[in-house]
This record gives structure tokens, C-alpha cells and sequence, in this order.
């Protein structure tokens, strides 16, 4: 008899573990509702967008069914160029001492070069290209400013995306992706395989970006063909 629970701690018992699962189910399920609410949203309001990734192996690339690409706009050394990178917090990387002013074009020295600080909230400002190139392929978007806060006004066909830095790129929403398995198959279907296998080529990718800066991309573009994409 003395080893016997008394009955509220039998009543409260139950509950707790009930608690203990549901809580936790409930804010997983609450932040991916969520999360689709929001590509959703952006996907219907935001405005179109064309971007460049870094090359990648076209044939390896599209067997994958989950799809992660960097963008030309990921790259440090891409953004050590754009107006507002001077002011974004980081850590110098100077030249080589042997690397002297008059060489550093040769030898690709930027003097602005750095790393920026780890999980910097950064925004690139991006713009239409001035002279679009002919054909159905629509050409990328310029990066013509950074800002490590929210840009409050935009040029008229300006645009920004949201970034967050890691190690020695920048990462932005948009940069994973889905393929059917049918869509997997037309591709590869329409690819020179022997000369694939080791080519290395750039995608275009376009995206909806809504004013906050946060992007879902809807297509893919491999040469002339469009395929539209699932997130």
C-alpha cells in the first residue's frame, strides 16, 4: 500500500505526457504553415526576378530531385564590388606584402577584400539589365547596392533580396528547389549526356521577391527550355 500513487498524480500524469508531445508537434506544424503561407504569398505578390547561379554539373545537378544552387551574387569576392560592401561589417583579408598596388589587377587583389561577420543580415539591391538581350532566355538582374538594413525606398524598377552570411558566400531564400521526376526525365531526355558529364554551366533561375526582401523561385531555365518549379 505504501508503494500506491495517490489519484491526482494518476490524473496529472497522463496530461503531462500528452503536453509533452503535443507542444512541440503544435509549433513544428505552426512554423511550417507558416513558412508555406509565406511562399505562397510571395509567390503571388512578389515581383519577378532573374538571377544567374554559379555553374554547376547540368547532368549531376538535374538527377537530383532536391536542387540547392548559389547565386553569382553569392560570392564575396562577386559582391566586393557593389556600392555599400565598404560598410558592411567584416574582417579585413589584406594583399600579400609582396602584392603591391601596381599588381593587384594582375593578381586579383581587391584592397576592400574581407569577410563578413558570421550571420550578417545583409540586402542586395538588384536591378533590371539596361538592354535586354533578344531571344525567349530573360537576362539577370544587376546587383547595384548592399545595405546591412532593410532599404526603406527603392528606385522604381529596383528591387532588394535577403541574404545572411556564411563562411565566404552569402546564402538568400530561393536557393532550394524542387524538380518532378518528370521533369528530371525531359531534361535528361534533351541532354547530351557525353558531353555533359563534366561540363560545367550557369542556370537561370527566376524568382518572385516580395518587399521584405524574401524570395521563391518558380523557374528554372536550362538554354531555351523553362520549367517551372515546386519549393
Amino acid at each position: 500500500m505504501q508503494n500506491e500513487q495517490p489519484s491526482f498524480l494518476k490524473k496529472i500524469k497522463p496530461s503531462l505526457v500528452v503536453g509533452r508531445f503535443l507542444i512541440p508537434l503544435f509549433i513544428q506544424t505552426a512554423a511550417m504553415l507558416t513558412g508555406a503561407f509565406f511562399a505562397v504569398h510571395t509567390e503571388g505578390n512578389g515581383k519577378l526576378v532573374t538571377l544567374e547561379t554559379e555553374p554547376v554539373n547540368l547532368s549531376k545537378f538535374i538527377r537530383n530531385s532536391s536542387n540547392q544552387v548559389s547565386y553569382n551574387i553569392s560570392s564575396f569576392k562577386k559582391l566586393e564590388e557593389v556600392p555599400g560592401w565598404e560598410e558592411l561589417p567584416g574582417t579585413p583579408v589584406p594583399c600579400p606584402k609582396n602584392n603591391q598596388p601596381r599588381n593587384r589587377k594582375k593578381n586579383q587583389c581587391n584592397p576592400n577584400a574581407k569577410l563578413l561577420d558570421p550571420d550578417l543580415t545583409l540586402y542586395v539591391i538588384l536591378e533590371p539589365p539596361t538592354t535586354e538581350e533578344t531571344g525567349e532566355v530573360p537576362t539577370p538582374w544587376v546587383a547595384v547596392g548592399l545595405s546591412g538594413d532593410r532599404p526603406m525606398e527603392l528606385g522604381e524598377k529596383q528591387v532588394m533580396i535577403k541574404g545572411k552570411s556564411s563562411e565566404d558566400l552569402v546564402e538568400y531564400e530561393g536557393e532550394k528547389f524542387y524538380l518532378m521526376r518528370s521533369q528530371r526525365e525531359e531534361i535528361l531526355q534533351t541532354l547530351d549526356l557525353t558531353d555533359q558529364e563534366e561540363q560545367l554551366e550557369p542556370l537561370m533561375i527566376q524568382l518572385k521577391v516580395n518587399p521584405r526582401g524574401k524570395a521563391v523561385p518558380v523557374n528554372l531555365w536550362i538554354g531555351d527550355r523553362n520549367y517551372s518549379l515546386s519549393n
